[in-house]
């Protein structure tokens, strides 16, 4: 399920002018998504609904996806593998290209990711600072750049100890060390 998620949000990865993917897992995930939509027949596994407040909709199965898209995530595994084994690489690229194309439908669909995509996340590990023996206090910076500057120069603080220690290693191995 997350695979077929990750097809579609991947779309922002798609370069609309020069018809080509950014990323290789990307497009990989999107063929999975396309396969099981363009092949799933009468049963729907799969359906996608642009909404009228710019925004979109996935409708998936979940009971028709395991029965049902397993059998279709196999066929296209058997299909890739075939060609890779018979060295068929311009029938595979042919295969492969038809279900990583993105036609005008799927192209509306990439503009709302692109619009509705979030700011990619800032990992920051807030401190801890003891008191005294019984009080400890949380140290939170912002969810900036420079709270994660702020975390780690809190954390590993630059000061003689710490050059003394990098000096150190360095003479431990300088003479196999070549520096021009």
């Amino acid at each position: 399920m997350n695979q077929l998620r990750k097809g579609v949000l991947g779309l922002q990865l798609y370069n609309a002018e020069t018809k080509k993917w950014g990323q290789a897992h990307t497009q990989g995930a999107y063929v999975f998504t396309q396969y099981i939509y363009q092949n799933q027949g009468d049963s729907k596994i799969i359906s996608f609904e642009i909404l009228e407040n710019d925004d979109f909709r996935i409708h998936l199965d979940k009971e028709l996806l395991f029965k049902e898209g397993q059998k279709h995530i196999s066929d296209l595994l058997i299909i890739l593998q075939t060609y890779k084994s018979s060295g068929a690489t311009e029938r595979a690229k042919a295969f492969y290209d038809k279900y990583s194309a993105v036609d005008e439908y799927f192209l509306k669909v990439r503009d709302i990711v692109i619009n509705k995509k979030k700011p990619r996340r800032v990992e920051l590990n807030n401190n801890l600072n003891r008191i005294d023996e019984s009080q400890i206090e949380p140290v939170v910076y912002p969810e900036t750049f420079e709270g994660i500057i702020q975390s780690y120069a809190d954390r590993f603080p630059f000061n003689q100890a710490f050059v003394d220690q990098i000096i150190g290693e360095w003479n431990k191995t300088k003479e196999h060390l070549r520096v021009e």
